[in-house]
């Protein structure tokens, strides 16, 4: 009564057991039937949920930035609904794109890898930390493409331990699509690791993207 729960796009009350309000969750599309995978990556396959904008960036935003942890659960919902339609290959784990100490500092928490935990519950994958952070550079927020490249080489490290427990397929998640730039490099230091395949999910693809 005193401390309602309140939507985290519009504010508008919720009830205890909602994750947003019906009128946002109605605003979410249809998941985008479409891998025009083109270029030259590491990974093997991309998928996204959405588009990056409109709802899809509101909520992306209020989960990273105004640290609203619950949300966690509504995009591993969203992730789960994209695995039905572009399923993995079997006995694939779930790893995700680690953020740099700083960043956790400022959230509190790793906002990819408590997805990718719920989204294991959700589909019986287990989840490994696979990828760690192993070189501190600046944010690439606001980054040209170039710009974003060359921040990111030699900026992760693999737990082979960790590789070593699965079958080599691994399912890499992480909130949005920009350049690629970031799931690329993860993809590649997981493969000169000795991993067989990575599919990589993402909630979001940045608006005007064809990562191409």
């Amino acid at each position: 009564m005193f401390f309602p729960k309140t939507c985290p796009v519009c504010g508008n009350i919720i009830s205890y057991d909602e994750l947003i309000c019906f009128r946002c969750r109605n605003e979410i599309p249809p998941v985008e039937m479409e891998n025009n995978l083109k270029g030259n990556w590491y990974f093997d396959a991309f998928f996204h949920r959405s588009k990056y904008e409109g709802i899809i960036s509101e909520l992306i935003g209020a989960y990273k930035y105004s640290q609203h942890s619950s949300l966690a659960t509504l995009f591993s919902e969203m992730l789960s609904e994209l695995f039905q339609i572009f399923p993995p290959l079997p006995y694939s784990v779930i790893t995700s794109v680690p953020i740099t100490f700083d960043s956790f500092k400022v959230k509190g928490f790793d906002h990819v890898k408590l997805v990718g935990k719920k989204l294991s519950k959700e589909t019986e994958l287990p989840f490994l930390s696979m990828l760690e952070v192993i070189s501190q550079r600046k944010q690439q927020v606001g980054s040209a493409k170039h710009e974003r490249q060359s921040l990111v080489e030699g900026k992760y490290g693999v737990r082979r331990e960790m590789l070593y427990k699965t079958s080599g397929n691994i399912i890499l998640i992480d909130d949005v699509f920009t350049t690629g730039s970031t799931v690329n490099e993860c993809s590649k230091v997981l493969k000169l690791a000795g991993a067989k395949s990575v599919f990589v999910y993402t909630i979001a693809l940045a608006k005007g993207k064809k990562y191409t």
